[in-house]
């Protein structure tokens, strides 16, 4: 799993407002969705399943 820095978050958080610039609720489900992207984009399945799993339970 990779990590994001706090710089790579604010990158994908500023790309997210200037997509969805009037939408506060489309901004954090696509930031969400980014984050989740790139800490899991090099997994193996099985992996990812794992870092999903304990997301939910948190």
């Amino acid at each position: 799993m990779c990590k994001l820095t706090d710089a790579e978050r604010e990158r994908i958080r500023e790309e997210v407002r200037a997509e969805f610039p009037h939408d506060e609720m489309m901004q954090e489900i696509h930031f969400v969705q980014q984050v989740h992207y790139f800490e899991t984009k090099d997994l193996r399945p099985e992996d990812q399943i794992r870092y999903f799993k304990r997301a939910r339970q948190k």
